[in-house]
């Protein structure tokens, strides 16, 4: 996405659907690409292994569930720089374009239609897990603008790391698989998103997490458990997405040292 929409001249672009997070959270090559391997490319892949549907239906239905994501969580990003960064002694200026009231009405607007569109046409709209799944996210967004400490929001960002990875691909996975579903997030994308926080706010220690071998080698550490927890449940998903998150972050540690 050209950084120039990040700006006053094609900011207003941004009322469409993904366009603000491309503008404001996903504009370097480098923050596009994470957001493609760590969730894009894992959470069809779990689709597709959860559901049973092929890679193709599976694609299709986590698009759509992504776009009826982002459409609510782009809301909650809209609020945090519109309000809570302008209050907050450290609050980070990232939209670099004007939002008047009609842009504010606009932007609303096109993401409640777009979500309820999606959410009929694909019949999410009426199971409560679904929806249950958006009433936290909305909760979760409430708690991490109202409460002031950055340490205590680091229980409103855990639930909204875990909300990001599942949410897309909740409506089309079957209520039975949904465990796998909310263990898959927290080891494989909502750790490593968590001490991302932590340590960005100051509240962890950690400079290991600047080596570009971090992410290999904490996922290498993870696999005694993720071995035992795939023996147990019988989910060969987990060895899968293993070796997955052991080759992308292998390959990402090799690239940076050239």
């Amino acid at each position: 996405m050209p950084p120039s929409l990040n700006s006053e001249r094609y900011g207003k672009l941004t009322v469409i659907p993904f366009l603000y997070a491309a503008a404001t959270r996903f504009a370097t090559a480098r923050d596009a690409s994470y957001l493609v391997f760590s969730s894009w490319l894992p959470g069809i892949w779990v689709l597709h292994r959860i559901s049973g549907d092929g890679l193709a239906k599976s694609a299709l239905l986590f698009a759509a569930g992504y776009l009826c994501f982002i459409c609510i969580y782009e809301i909650g990003y809209l609020i945090n720089d519109s309000w809570d960064a302008q209050k907050s002694p450290n609050g980070r200026q990232r939209a670099r374009f004007p939002r008047t009231r009609g842009y504010v009405a606009v932007f609303l607007a096109v993401r409640l239609a777009v979500w309820a569109a999606l959410g009929t046409l694909s019949g999410w709209i009426g199971d409560p897990v679904w929806l249950g799944a958006f009433a936290v996210l909305v909760l979760a967004f409430a708690e991490h603008n109202l409460i002031p400490s950055a340490g205590l929001r680091s229980a409103s960002f855990f639930q909204l790391a875990c909300l990001r990875f599942m949410i897309p691909v909740i409506g089309a996975t079957p209520h039975d698989r949904l465990p796998l579903l909310i263990l898959v997030s927290i080891l494989f994308y909502t750790y490593f998103r968590f001490i991302g926080y932590l340590d960005g706010k100051g509240q962890l220690d950690m400079p290991e997490r600047r080596h570009k071998a971090f992410g290999l080698v904490q996922t290498a550490m993870f696999a005694p458990l993720i071995g035992y927890l795939a023996y147990v449940l019988h989910a060969p998903l987990l060895i899968e997405l293993l070796g997955y998150f052991l080759l992308s972050y292998g390959t990402y540690a090799l690239i940076s040292r050239r």
